[in-house]
């Protein structure tokens, strides 16, 4: 199922699949390494919820709420080695 960034919990990971049409935003996400196919892992959330940091190509990335909700990623279950996503280390 395809769901955005920000509905990701800590611990678990996704696979890039699309961007938003906010084609500024989305630019900028690309520059950051969030195009088709990246494996991303969110490492921590803020106990509100409004910003969090995400492992993306080896670097980590924090992100608003508003911003992750752009991001639309494939939740990989990262224990089922049929799973599309490599395993990622947090």
């Amino acid at each position: 199922m395809v769901l955005p960034l920000s509905n990701i919990k800590p611990g678990s990971s996704g696979k890039v699949e699309f961007l938003g049409n906010n084609e500024l935003m989305a630019g900028r996400l690309r520059d950051l390494g969030f195009t088709s196919g990246a494996v991303i892992s969110c490492i921590m959330k803020r106990p509100k919820g409004n910003i969090a940091a995400y492992l993306v190509r080896n670097a980590v990335i924090a992100l608003r709420e508003e911003d992750s909700r752009l991001i639309f990623v494939q939740e990989c279950n990262i224990t089922d080695s049929s799973s599309s996503c490599p395993e990622v280390e947090v």
